[in-house]
């Protein structure tokens, strides 16, 4: 299939969904599902933006719950692009935010049984979400999103419910390549049910398809909750990851790729890439119905996360002065805490609140050798200190948000929230030809939002605007991208977004597209990385117009379906330039207006052909996934080539005995194909591969 092809095919299914759906009785708002943002909580049928909400079963239904990229495929506006290299974790988008992020999750955010899995800085992880335990992914996108704050261009939220059959569950998978997971767990409650608990442990290990790709990861996630009555809820998190050294096979250059769609290139073997990471966190929140119409929510959450990761900068390189090494060795500590009130009227709600938090983070550089000369070098380890830095983010945030039912079918949800964020560095490592790269900076930033929803027979139609930053990371701030001393003078990034869409239900099916247009100012970008310095930089005016759509449905007794289609055009609107060093010489880069934001695919799809037995014993269903090509650097020099690839699973269950199981096979074609692109990568090593055909057994047990 041509590229295209493949948008027309898009565009035209998006345009039939819309058009099929015939009008009827629309159902009770009080039957529909929920949505909170900021303190206010509505009725599916009355938010005035886009967003899906994913529960358990879909999550675990034949899946291998091992990462988001699963289930998240089944979202509109939604990009999901893996790596297949956990050394790295997903890279997830939301109308194209988050493309650029080189490791970890960007520019969404991620919060996971209220404990934020977005660092103050705008950072986030993936790996943190206990896919085996959660009950609801709230996946929120457009302006509304905007009401999370910095980096919020979508928000993704998880939340385990406590409302389950008690006692004890297991279950696991073996699949291809050395690859398994296991998982048990339990949930408990007190005689008389004020207190409810569960904890789940998982375990994951493989060998990797891709030679040096080994991952193994431990996880073990709890939530305890005491609710003496139906107005007071106390809630206890907390969680633990462990992912000891992981290899990272690193990207490939194309003609890598062409040769040897699985292979992996040479620097990773010689440096033994490599990360190993250590999460523990928790979390506490307690919600007070003390009058009607009237509560208060108080919370705090502590994160201790460590991470040490082995890079593969040349020896060469790193022996300048203003190398950073070839070892991160990264310690962060963060803490928050909220606060708020919220009314509820007859007519509507109003919901104001605080949080505050604090990032303290040890960063120190280090050599990925030993030795002076060629003859006596070893390669891959820990040698001299290149790099050593405190740095500091202090974050004041304050928000009101309100919604409003103004007339009989019309509701109407808007937020303000203002944010002060301050970073601070202080540099320990001062040498000759590498100056003090200390520095603060501070950030003063409002994003607000406002949506409006009309209700019609048999669902809803909306429009909402609104406007949201997102400041640099610490990453981000290290380095200058000419080489010179002192932190990386970055504005903060703003977007306007706007959005018109509908939704429709009817016995079962339901249905929604969305239109919107995102104008961003002072994007940022990765500028160089060379020496062990990654440098970042403000590009000029950028713009996403899209146009994202699905459905889901029955026909018959047996059969279901589901698809979703996104069509987007990312582009920069204006040039712009920044100076870099190559072997010491001043560079100045342009980029060209009207070129393509890397990283985002112009179309991509997914859809899935379900049966299920009469009995309920067993279902099956076909799965496919589609991707336009993937420009690879601002310049558009190199992309990634679109594709097509499909999936077979099949579920079976015995009626009341809790044993159930699943068999799937991913990629049955076996295509080659490239999962991810690393943006502007210096050496051009932008491809990274895809999972070849797998096979995946599962088994287990578990009150159900």
């Amino acid at each position: 299939m041509t590229s295209p092809t493949l948008r027309r095919g898009l565009a035209a299914a998006l345009v039939l969904h819309a058009a099929a759906l015939p009008a009827q009785q629309r159902e009770d708002a009080t039957t529909l599902d929920t949505v909170q943002v900021s303190g206010v909580r509505q009725a599916l049928a009355d938010f005035p933006g886009a967003v899906s909400v994913i529960d358990g079963e879909t999550l675990r239904a034949g899946q291998r719950q091992v990462s988001l990229a699963e289930t998240l495929v089944r979202v509109p506006g939604i990009g999901v692009l893996d790596r297949q290299n956990y050394a790295q974790d997903l890279q997830i988008q939301s109308r194209g935010f988050g493309a650029r992020s080189t490791f970890g999750i960007r520019g969404i955010r991620l919060i996971v049984d209220g404990i934020p899995s977005s660092a103050l800085d705008g950072q986030g992880q993936a790996a943190n979400f206990p896919l085996g335990s959660l009950d609801r992914i709230e996946v929120l996108r457009g302006p509304l999103a905007l009401q999370y704050g910095n980096a919020a261009g979508g928000a993704i939220v998880a939340e385990t419910v406590l409302d389950g059959p008690t006692g004890v569950r297991a279950d696991g998978w073996i699949g291809e390549h050395g690859t398994h997971r296991a998982q048990a767990g339990i949930e408990g409650a007190s005689s008389d049910a004020d207190w409810r608990w569960q904890a789940l442990g998982s375990r994951f290990v493989t060998d990797g398809e891709r030679p040096h790709s080994a991952a193994e990861r431990s996880q073990l996630d709890a939530v305890a909750q005491w609710s003496p009555d139906a107005d007071r809820r106390l809630r206890l998190v907390a969680g633990g990851l462990s992912q000891p050294y992981t290899d990272d096979p690193l990207g490939l250059t194309r003609a890598q790729w062409e040769r040897e769609p699985h292979g992996t290139d040479p620097a990773a073997l010689l440096f033994d890439t490599r990360k190993k990471i250590d999460n523990a966190q928790a979390g506490v929140r307690w919600d007070d119905t003390y009058a009607p119409g009237r509560a208060y929510w108080l919370g705090g959450y502590g994160i201790d996360r460590d991470v040490v990761q082995f890079l593969a900068v040349p020896v060469a390189a790193q022996r300048a002065p203003t190398s950073a090494g070839g070892v991160i060795d990264l310690g962060r500590r963060s803490a928050g805490i909220e606060a708020g009130h919220r009314w509820e009227f007859t007519r509507g709600a109003l919901a104001v609140g605080v949080e505050a938090g604090r990032l303290d983070e040890d960063r120190r550089g280090y050599e990925n050798f030993v030795g002076t000369t060629p003859a006596d070098t070893v390669l891959g380890v820990r040698g001299r200190l290149r790099r050593d830095e405190d740095n500091r983010i202090d974050d004041r945030e304050a928000f009101v948000s309100g919604g409003w039912r103004f007339a009989e079918q019309w509701n109407a949800l808007a937020a303000v929230r203002h944010a002060r964020i301050d970073f601070e560095s202080h540099d320990h490592y001062i040498a000759p030809g590498n100056g003090d790269d200390s520095g603060t900076l501070d950030y003063r930033e409002t994003a607000a939002s406002l949506g409006v929803s009309r209700a019609f027979d048999s669902g809803e139609m909306f429009a909402s605007l609104g406007r949201g930053f997102e400041t640099p990371t610490v990453t981000e701030l290290s380095y200058r991208p000419d080489g010179s001393a002192g932190f990386n003078d970055l504005r903060a990034a703003r977007f306007d977004s706007a959005e018109v869409g509908a939704r429709w239900r009817r016995d079962g099916l339901e249905a929604s597209v969305a239109v919107y247009r995102i104008d961003g100012e002072d994007e940022i970008v990765p500028a160089d990385n060379r020496g062990g310095r990654a440098s970042f930089a403000n590009a000029g005016r950028t713009r996403r117009e899209g146009i994202e759509g699905g459905i889901e449905g029955a026909f018959g007794e047996r059969w279901s379906y589901v698809a979703t289609a996104n069509l987007l055009r990312a582009r920069f609107t204006t040039p712009f330039s920044y100076g870099v060093v190559v072997g010491g010489v001043p560079v100045t880069r342009t980029v060209a207006a009207g070129n393509r934001v890397p990283g985002i695919p112009r179309a991509n799809g997914y859809a899935e052909l379900a049966w299920a037995a009469g009995s309920g014993a067993f279902d099956a269903a076909v799965e496919m996934r589609a991707s336009d090509d993937i420009d690879t650097d601002d310049r558009n020099t190199e992309a990634a080539p679109g594709y097509a690839q499909f999936a077979l699973r099949l579920q079976w269950r015995v009626p009341g005995s809790g044993w159930h199981g699943f068999v799937r096979v991913d990629n049955v074609f076996d295509r080659d194909f490239v999962g991810s692109v690393i943006v502007n990568e210096a050496n051009e090593r932008y491809f990274e591969p895809g999972a070849g055909r797998t096979l995946s057994v599962g088994l287990g047990w578990g009150p159900r």
